[in-house]
């Protein structure tokens, strides 16, 4: 019996042998983590395309940089940046801007928060309220952007850009007694316009513009409702008096 037992551990052990002699193993690629962060940029012009989807990114310490990050994100944090102008791509969930001034960012997101900011100015698709906490002098605008991928990037996020662009409903966590901390652009008000030409052309050479007839998302704003409205009222009367 002794033998057989010998037998049946020498065969299974051979056939193991063969398995593991045939068996391809995959090598592990660890993803390289300083992809998704940017850090102590000053005076730079960065572009990047990101390879690996949907990781959480981080912009931290950054001074008067131009920063333009296509591809999708879970989330992204902007930390401790002054005089920055930052365009991403589209966020699934939040983008946080932390104890930055003068920035100027362009996005798509699930969720906008700032907190312990001043003089920002953003130009957004939102899914949610953008809510701001200790922060004031801050403008809001309908996003206009277009590039090369970026519908494949709303899908990636699981944006859909033709939901409701609540960019102009901000929550105020800390409002003032005095005035607002914060305020919506005049619908004339451009990206282009906080660009100078040397940002500008960075812009276009990377194929990124800031059309609105081109933009993925379509451009509101509460003041085309109001005059809206009020051509439909004005259009109204003259149907009954048959005179404005």
């Amino acid at each position: 019996m002794g033998n057989v037992f010998k037998l049946i551990h020498n065969w299974i052990s051979s056939r193991c042998d063969d398995y593991a002699n045939n068996v391809t193993i995959p090598i592990r690629h660890d993803t390289d983590a300083s992809q998704f962060r940017l850090e102590n940029l000053n005076g730079q012009f960065i572009c990047r395309t990101l390879v690996n989807q949907g990781q959480q990114f981080t912009i931290e310490g950054c001074k008067r940089s131009l920063i333009l990050v296509t591809g999708s994100f879970d989330s992204v944090f902007v930390d401790d940046c002054i005089d920055c102008k930052i365009i991403l791509g589209p966020v699934r969930g939040s983008v946080f801007l932390r104890s930055c001034s003068q920035c100027f960012v362009v996005t798509t997101c699930g969720q906008l928060r700032t907190r312990d900011c001043n003089e920002i100015t953003c130009y957004i698709f939102c899914a949610s309220q953008p809510s701001i906490e200790v922060s004031y002098a801050m403008k809001f605008q309908c996003i206009s952007l277009d590039y090369p991928g970026q519908r494949d990037d709303f899908a990636n996020a699981r944006l859909n850009a033709k939901i409701a662009n609540r960019w102009s409903e901000i929550f105020d966590f800390t409002p003032s007694s005095l005035s607002s901390n914060w305020r919506l652009l005049s619908v004339e008000d451009r990206v282009e316009d906080h660009l100078d030409k040397v940002e500008l052309l960075h812009c276009i050479n990377h194929q990124i513009t800031f059309n609105r007839t081109l933009s993925l998302i379509p451009f509101t704003h509460p003041a085309l409702n109001i005059f809206s409205r009020d051509d439909l009222l004005g259009k109204a009367q003259y149907d009954m008096t048959g005179k404005f």
